[in-house]
């Protein structure tokens, strides 16, 4: 029985460990047609400041830059350094704490059997509850539009954020990230 709960116990950690995948969506504005969108720029003023020094960090400001020029490079746009582009791009980012609980129903039906000190005993557990603590991480892409300066495309990621990663690993999370959302842009014409 022992070795059963440790499986269970194993298994319910890897599938804990599963929650780090990035989860992506996006949202548009139908009235708008893309098609005809060629160039972009940074949306004019400051990076908004959220009092988090995880967020306001120079190096994240530059990964995510990077990746959002690199990703829509490869999309045909074309970074506009003067004049009003077809497109302005600006994102926001956030750390939250969040909670994973699950519970376990440990009886299998077996009646009597041995416990962990392997004595015979009731093979009856009762459920077992695990409580796993992460940061979740949010980046939002918006499009907006220069002329009315109104949204007109939104994308978002969300995913488990690791603190004792590489620069190396930071910089592919945000890539995959910024590559997964940046995909459901040009938003599908109907």
């Amino acid at each position: 029985m022992a070795i059963i709960q440790r499986l269970l116990m194993v298994m319910s950690i890897t599938a804990l460990s599963a929650c780090t995948t990035i989860e992506v969506g996006s949202d548009f504005d139908p009235s708008v047609d893309f098609s005809g969108f060629r160039t972009y720029a940074w949306i004019p003023g400051p990076q908004q400041r959220t009092g988090d020094p995880r967020i306001d960090n120079p190096l994240l400001d530059k990964r995510i830059r990077r990746a959002v020029d690199t990703q829509l490079t490869a999309k045909g746009y074309t970074q506009q350094t003067s004049g009003t582009p077809d497109f302005w791009v600006a994102y926001h980012a956030a750390v939250e704490r969040k909670m994973d609980v699950r519970t376990m129903n440990t009886y299998y039906g077996y009646g009597r059997g041995w416990d962990y000190g392997y004595r015979q005993g009731p093979a009856y557990r009762g459920p077992e509850t695990h409580v796993y603590q992460y940061d979740e991480g949010s980046l939002i892409l918006d499009i907006v539009d220069p002329a009315t300066r109104q949204l007109i495309w939104r994308g978002s990621a969300q995913a488990e954020v690791n603190r004792a990663t590489t620069a190396e690993k930071r910089d592919q999370k945000v890539n995959d990230a910024v590559q997964r959302i940046l995909e459901q842009f040009p938003p599908k014409p109907k």
